[in-house]
């Protein structure tokens, strides 16, 4: 530890160490505290062992149907072992990776437990030791972790989360997913690409509750096909130990009906908690609110020579807007005026198919008292989908009707994270329809859809049949 610094950044996530770099690109001497990994949260139980896992199964399952490819493979069968084998190196290389770009930006890494004494006074408690810094500026960028749900049986041994599911030695025979939002959806795919079977329960009325009802609907479907038994508009009552040292849960409807369904493994994949407690963060004048998140201006300034960035935030728990929170929050620091804009932040869900949105949905834009133009375009008309070979989901956008103004897009299929990029682009700068649809797609590709699908909002579609009116 060096004893002073222009900024204190405590927590190295995907928010942390960003903010770290583009502190130190400014000429403030930067400092990054962090009491467990390098890469937070996301990079270490989150976002890239979770999508390692999910590659395999991808694998897996386009293995299991080579044959209508035309290739043939015998014996194809799953090596778990070697599968968190690959994940924990994919993991490794990009921890290492964001140790050497602090140092090679100048950033000191310092580990250990923080703790706040006072404005600008921050006690870290380390393996090797404790001692103090002291800094103009603090970050407070200490992410959020799996909450606890008040269920009867929830603490019991067979109950999981998110990260207690990377531990598993090999996957379960059976696993039923509480939570039908982006991390249950996504532990239901990997399970059943593993040969679980998997029973998915969600309270509200469709599976991924805060995207278009639309791709909600339709990832249902496919995961029906699949094999994934789902339940919506349903409650998890009670968790008890079922036969063969299993659990057995009791689902209820509103109606009052009720079903017991048997599985190896219960996860809970429902909500998260800020990583806000035990910072004494009252020695800063700061006080959570009543959920625990730090509350911020646009400037994610949370008091005097005070920001907080990311999931400790609760604006939108995803790494991609802590990262350039903390940006925001640096630039800040070093005297410009720079502000947060929420209106084109990409969110994606990593089934397969992939789910990916950006703005308004079509309820949303109603609610907000838009009259609106809607679009649907199928991948099955889409050449690329069909040499793919697949060709399940739809591009969707929601346009406001009288400039024609781009409100939201929303993709579920193959690659559905990669073409969102266009649209969010469009949304950021106001684009309309007819600006997709004079933007020149290549042929064949799967972002076609997005000029298509802006044609078939304006009642003019190539490659779908047209609507009788």
């Amino acid at each position: 530890m060096d004893g002073s610094y222009d900024v204190v950044i405590i927590g190295s996530g995907p928010g942390g160490y960003v903010a770290g770099i583009r502190a130190a690109q400014l000429g403030l001497k930067t400092a990054v505290i962090e009491r467990e990994w390098a890469g937070g949260v996301c990079l270490n139980v989150g976002c890239i062992p979770t999508k390692a896992m999910l590659r395999s199964a991808e694998v897996l399952d386009t293995m299991r149907e080579s044959e209508k490819y035309g290739v043939l493979a015998d014996n194809v069968r799953l090596d778990y072992g070697k599968v968190v084998q690959r994940r924990e190196q994919v993991v490794q290389g990009l921890r290492k990776g964001v140790e050497t770009l602090l140092k090679a930006n100048g950033v000191e890494l310092i580990s250990g437990t923080a703790t706040l004494a006072g404005r600008g006074q921050v006690q870290v408690a380390g393996k090797n030791g404790s001692g103090a810094v002291q800094a103009r500026n603090l970050v407070i960028a200490t992410g959020s972790r799996p909450a606890s749900l008040p269920i009867p049986g929830a603490d019991t041994p067979g109950v999981i989360n998110s990260d207690q599911a990377l531990e598993l030695k090999e996957p379960p025979r059976s696993v039923l997913v509480l939570g039908g939002g982006a991390v249950g959806c996504e532990w239901a795919n990997i399970f059943r690409s593993f040969g679980a079977e998997v029973t998915v329960v969600e309270m509200l009325p469709t599976l991924l509750p805060l995207e278009d009802e639309d791709m909600g609907k339709t990832l249902q479907r496919i995961f029906q096909k699949r094999g994934i038994t789902v339940h919506t508009g349903a409650t998890l009552q009670r968790i008890e130990d079922g036969p063969d040292g299993g659990k057995r849960s009791t689902i209820a409807w509103p109606d009052g009906r009720t079903q017991q369904v048997d599985s190896e493994i219960v996860l809970i994949g429902v909500g998260r908690k800020p990583n806000s407690d035990g910072l004494n963060l009252e020695a800063v004048g700061v006080r959570p609110n009543q959920r625990g998140f730090i509350e911020v201006d646009d400037h994610l300034r949370a008091g005097d020579g005070v920001y907080a960035i990311g999931d400790v935030v609760g604006k939108a728990l995803l790494a991609h807007v802590a990262s350039h929170q903390g940006i925001v929050a640096v630039e800040n620091i070093a005297g410009q005026d720079v502000a947060m804009d929420y209106k084109a932040v990409p969110g994606v869900t990593f089934t397969h198919p992939e789910v990916a949105s950006v703005g308004l949905s079509e309820a949303k834009a109603r609610e907000q008292g838009y009259e609106v133009l809607v679009g649907r375009f199928p991948f099955a008309a889409l050449g690329r989908a069909q040499t793919y070979g697949e060709t399940d989901g739809m591009v969707k956008i929601v346009a406001e009707k009288r400039y024609e103004q781009v409100l939201g897009v929303h993709i579920i299929g193959p690659s559905a994270g990669e073409m969102i990029h266009e649209a969010v682009l469009a949304i950021n700068l106001e684009a309309t329809l007819e600006d997709l649809i004079t933007t020149i797609h290549a042929h064949p590709t799967l972002p076609e859809g997005i000029g298509e699908v802006a044609m078939a909002a304006l009642g003019r579609p190539i490659h779908i049949a047209r609507a009788r009116r």
